[in-house]
């Protein structure tokens, strides 16, 4: 394919006799060597980085296991009357239906999980039930054993998932002076706060009860504070985002499931580093293992030895060798001390506890 080569721009020559010109001259120019020095900043920060961010996909164990027998779970919303959620003092039971729309985004949350990673049917109760609690936000009294088996037989259900209380706040907080435009800048803070219980109606028995929160930063503008609190808008998506997220965090605890995890590879000093690098980001880790054993041997300086091992031990953690993965990072951090792979051998530890588990849940 040809391309159509770029024709040069006629450059305007400042006209000496012109003040005008000569002061847009000299904006442009100043304009000009800011950029440059933006950029050569910039270049600098990045090509001092010694690490180089990786992910990697990681299973998790379940947390909470449900009885064998429980095949179908039907989900309770019982905050009705409970809400007390607020945007900047402003009760959002102003806003239609506020309190409804966020407790079923964290509720879509929470079936998310199990639609994903169980063989557990997960359905919702279609009537949204009154809370004992009208303002408290903790357990009151569990729910009568007969409406939970009523519940029960018309949901077709082993057990139920119920959301006892259900709370959300979003504030504005850090307000930053008002900049050369008049500009402020504000930190907007959402959270949700919910607690759960499951019942199972075939022993009567209260099987899990507990509280969880998620919460989130939101960096906003405007020209004062009335009328960044006149955007309701934005504090209403922050708290449908933080319920959401809120509800998965809590789905998750009850299946096996995978998840994305940062992890950090030493940046390559050598020509063999080099090379086992580009095999690594090929996924070529069979033969970037080879290369770095190689080198590992050969190599003088211990601080490049030690960047070889710890990213030895990236590669085995990815080729599911974890109990190798911490021996080559436990070596890395013997030579070198380094802070990122004590936290990087630290996650390894836990990966095998997690790694038993789940081997021992797979196998019951």
């Amino acid at each position: 394919m040809r391309f159509a080569e770029k024709q040069p721009k006629q450059r305007e020559r400042a006209n000496p006799d012109n003040p005008a010109k000569r002061k847009r001259s000299k904006s442009n120019l100043i304009k000009n060597m800011k950029k440059i020095i933006l950029g050569l900043t910039l270049l600098t920060i990045f090509s001092c980085s010694s690490v180089k961010e990786m992910q990697v996909y990681v299973p998790k164990p379940t947390i909470v296991k449900f009885p064998s027998d429980v095949k179908r779970i039907v989900i309770v919303d019982k905050t009705q009357g409970n809400f007390s959620t607020a945007i900047e003092g402003v009760l959002t039971g102003e806003m239609i239906g506020i309190d409804n729309i966020l407790s079923q985004e964290c509720i879509s949350g929470l079936t998310n999980p199990f639609l994903k990673n169980s063989n557990i049917q997960i359905t919702r109760y279609p009537e949204r039930l009154k809370s004992e609690n009208k303002t408290s936000t903790s357990f009151g009294t569990v729910m009568n054993w007969n409406q939970v088996q009523q519940i029960a037989n018309q949901s077709n259900a082993d057990a139920l998932l119920v959301l006892e209380y259900f709370d959300t706040d979003f504030t504005v907080r850090n307000a930053t002076s008002p900049n050369n435009v008049g500009v402020i800048l504000f930190q907007g803070y959402a959270k949700a706060k919910v607690g759960i219980r499951i019942y199972l109606p075939k022993t009567q028995s209260l099987f899990y009860e507990n509280s969880f929160s998620f919460s989130k930063n939101y960096g906003e503008t405007a020209v004062n504070k009335q009328l960044l609190l006149g955007k309701l808008l934005v504090g209403t998506d922050a708290l449908k985002y933080v319920s959401y997220e809120l509800g998965n965090f809590v789905g998750q605890r009850f299946v096996t499931y995978r998840t994305w995890e940062d992890r950090v590879l030493m940046k390559s000093k050598t020509q063999a580093t080099q090379r086992a690098e580009r095999q690594i980001l090929a996924q070529d880790y069979t033969n970037a293992i080879a290369t770095l054993q190689e080198a590992y041997k050969t190599e003088q300086n211990t601080g490049i030895k030690a960047d070889i091992a710890h990213n030895l031990g990236y590669c085995y953690e990815i080729d599911g060798d974890l109990e190798l993965s911490k021996k080559w990072l436990t070596e890395s951090f013997t030579l070198s001390g380094n802070r990122k792979t004590l936290n990087y051998l630290d996650i390894i530890n836990n990966r095998i506890i997690e790694s038993k588990i789940l081997e021992n849940q797979n196998t019951k």
